[in-house]
């Protein structure tokens, strides 16, 4: 017991244990994220039930589900603005608030308007929540970053299987209010971390990133190699510059992956896997489960969190470009053997039906396999792809797109099952999965095992000298300066004093 208490204080003292608690702090924002992604699952069949204090229709329905992703573009383009100025770490804090503000509304509603209301408040925050991601991708080393940012689909997961359970037990009122209780938590818990030292550093402030990394790393060696990099980068990109110009944002190592994640996300949800997930109740219903819809939607969320963390080790070892391939492949016969039953046996009652349990197993599959690759991936490489300078704004402009496309899709979705036989449904979830992998297999650049430096110089064209960041520290502190330091490594030496 006493080799297992040093063992741990060891790993917390000089291992990864500060980095891990301060991804872990960042993405318990994930877990409201999934809470409100989950909630209308709970939400829509309480409302639409006769007893219902307030009583909504379906097309109000769809817009009580919807305003909670209507608004994420907004909250993710505040975000990136926030992001840059403010701070990764202020931006997470921030994050909370409207969480807490949108939940307490969303509880206390007596009328569909503050329904409403909340629901777009809360909605907001969902956007803003990109930066976990960001700021767990610049505090982690390389060989970290992939399993610290695999905190954030296991955390939504954890969100989403919590309103599920409690939503299929409770009333929402009340199911709002402890949701509200984890925004609250999450507000406190990042408090106990340091700001991005990448953020730090971009701004000038050389001291603050260094004490940053010494308090996350605690090894000189390590935090004085990274500190190099990362003024090396700044300076070997911008001539000792800071802010981000247009020429910055027109360049290769900007556009590329822009146009790879907003086609990355675009064939995300034309997979099907929000409409899955944001209507899991009506969606079992409409692929004619015998298996009761609120246990069949804890199952999903179930499954969601296990195979969240399976990806969690998956990704330690395996390829970025396999896993997404693998997902959007499996993702596309689970869909493909879905759509083939329908089109067996959709003109039965759902009671005359052979092998009742197919649709079930299907898209359980579906929500299984889509969580190892096309689900999270998108997400965590934000973080990966753009560079320091570019990073926050666009942290938050290609979020705020893929919330639109979201927010199309969940909109949209009560009109497509509508308009479309459900065996159909289901073939177009299958192709747009097809296409992903294809797409993956083509344009993806493979990203595990390397630092954000190397994924930067993925898509440009021009390698930088590796001198550049020593210069930039020396006429930052210059020797006669009382407060001057003159090496990275006398710099890291004051910080850790």
């Amino acid at each position: 017991m006493k080799n297992s208490f040093k063992t741990l204080w060891n790993t917390w003292q000089w291992g990864c244990g500060r980095t891990i608690m301060s991804a872990v702090a960042a993405h318990v924002n994930s877990i409201s994220v999934g809470m409100c992604q989950g909630f209308s699952a709970v939400l829509l069949p309480q409302l639409l039930d006769s007893n219902s204090s307030i009583l909504v229709n379906n097309v109000e329905a769809s817009w009580i589900a919807s305003l909670g992703v209507i608004s994420n573009p907004l909250g993710a383009l505040m975000s990136g603005v926030f992001m840059q100025t403010l701070g990764r770490k202020t931006t997470v804090q921030l994050t909370s608030i409207p969480f807490l503000i949108g939940w307490t509304i969303i509880g206390l509603s007596t009328d569909i308007t503050f329904l409403c209301l909340g629901r777009f408040i809360s909605g907001v925050a969902i956007g803003m929540s990109s930066a976990c991601y960001v700021y767990v991708a610049e505090v982690s080393l390389a060989k970290h970053r992939g399993v610290l940012s695999s905190f954030g689909p296991i955390f939504v997961s954890i969100g989403v299987l919590i309103v599920y359970s409690l939503g299929s037990i409770m009333p929402w009122q009340v199911v709002s209010i402890l949701c509200a209780l984890t925004s609250f938590l999450s507000f406190l818990s990042i408090n106990l971390t340091p700001e991005s030292p990448s953020w730090l550093a971009s701004k000038g402030r050389v001291a603050d990133a260094g004490k940053s990394l010494m308090w996350l790393r605690r090894k000189p060696s390590l935090a004085d190699k990274e500190l190099a990099e990362i003024l090396n980068n700044l300076q070997g990109n911008s001539n000792g510059s800071t802010a981000p110009t247009l020429r910055d944002f027109t360049a290769p190592a900007v556009w590329k992956p822009f146009l790879i994640l907003v086609c990355f996300f675009v064939l995300q949800e034309a997979s099907g896997i929000y409409i899955i997930l944001y209507y899991a109740v009506n969606f079992f219903q409409v692929a004619g489960s015998t298996v009761d819809s609120n246990v069949a939607s804890i199952a999903v969320a179930v499954l969601r969190l296990v195979m969240s963390v399976t990806g969690s080790v998956c990704i330690q070892h395996v390829n970025r470009r396999t896993m997404a391939m693998t997902s959007a492949i499996l993702m596309a016969v689970s869909m493909a053997a879905c759509g083939a039953y329908e089109s067996a046996y959709g003109s039965l009652s759902v009671d005359a039906r052979p092998y009742g349990w197919v649709p079930l197993v299907c898209i359980l599959f579906n929500v299984g396999v889509s969580m190892l690759g096309m689900v999270p991936l998108p997400w965590m490489m934000i973080g990966e792809l753009f560079p320091l300078k570019v990073r926050g704004i666009m942290g938050g402009l290609v979020p705020s797109l893929g919330y639109f496309f979201i927010f199309v899709t969940v909109k949209i979705s009560p009109g497509l099952m509508t308009a479309l036989a459900t065996d159909q449904i289901m073939w177009l979830f299958s192709a747009a999965a097809t296409a992903a992998a294809c797409f993956v297999a083509a344009v993806l650049p493979e990203t595990r095992g390397k630092t954000l430096v190397q994924i930067e110089k993925l898509f440009s064209s021009s390698e930088h000298d590796a001198t550049k960041g020593t210069e930039y520290l020396e006429k930052k502190f210059k020797p006669n300066d009382s407060s001057a330091v003159y090496t990275i490594s006398s710099l890291v030496d004051v910080c850790h004093k």
